[in-house]
C-alpha cells in the first residue's frame, strides 16, 4: 500500500529531526499517527488483500522509532518480530526522499455545495482529467444524472464543485 509506505518513510523523517531537535513530543506523536495508521491498514482491509512486505515494514520502523523512548518493551517486540538481540545495534532507519512524495491524491467532489464522493488522481492530472473522473463518479451521477450541468470548479489537488440546475 503505497499510503502506507509514504507514511512509514515521512515518519522516519519527521522523528529522525524532531529527536535531533530534542522535541521528543512531537516526535511520538508521529509515531501515534503512524501507529494509527497501520491499525487502520489492517482493520479497513481484509487479510488476503493485505501486502504483508509494508505491514511487516512498518511495524519493524514502528518499532525502530519508539526503541529510545520505550526501551525495554522495544526490545521484547524486536525480539518477538524475529530480530536480533539487541535493537540498540540494528541501524537507525533512513527514509527514502522519493518515497515522500504522493503519487496520488484523494479530492472530495460537491454537487452543489455538498460532498458526494471522494476521488482519487494523480497528482498532476490536469483539470480536464479530474472533471472527467468527477463526472464518471456514480456517487455524483446520482445527482447529476438528468440536470444541467451550470459550471465545473476544479481547485487543484483540494475539491471538485460542480454545479447543477
Amino acid at each position: 500500500n503505497e499510503e502506507l509506505e509514504r507514511k512509514v518513510h515521512n515518519t522516519i523523517k519527521g522523528v529522525t529531526e524532531n529527536t535531533e531537535d530534542f522535541h521528543f513530543n512531537t516526535a511520538i506523536s508521529k509515531i501515534m499517527e503512524l501507529n494509527n495508521l497501520i491499525y487502520k491498514y489492517i482493520q479497513d482491509l481484509p487479510r488476503a488483500k493485505q501486502d504483508k512486505d509494508t505491514l511487516k515494514f512498518a511495524i519493524k520502523n514502528m518499532i525502530l522509532l519508539l526503541a529510545p523512548f520505550a526501551p525495554h518493551i522495544m526490545e521484547e517486540l524486536w525480539e518477538k518480530i524475529g530480530g536480533e538481540y539487541s535493537i540498540f545495534n540494528h541501524k537507525w532507519p533512513e527514509y527514502d526522499e522519493n518515497k515522500l512524495i504522493a503519487k496520488k491524491i484523494k479530492i472530495a467532489v460537491q454537487v452543489n455545495g455538498k460532498v458526494r464522493d471522494t476521488i482519487e488522481v494523480d497528482v498532476d492530472a490536469n483539470e480536464d482529467d479530474v472533471k472527467e473522473i468527477a463526472l464518471l463518479s456514480e456517487k455524483v451521477k446520482k445527482h447529476t444524472d438528468g440536470k444541467n450541468i451550470v459550471k465545473i470548479i476544479v481547485v487543484k489537488g483540494k475539491i471538485v464543485n460542480i454545479v447543477v440546475k
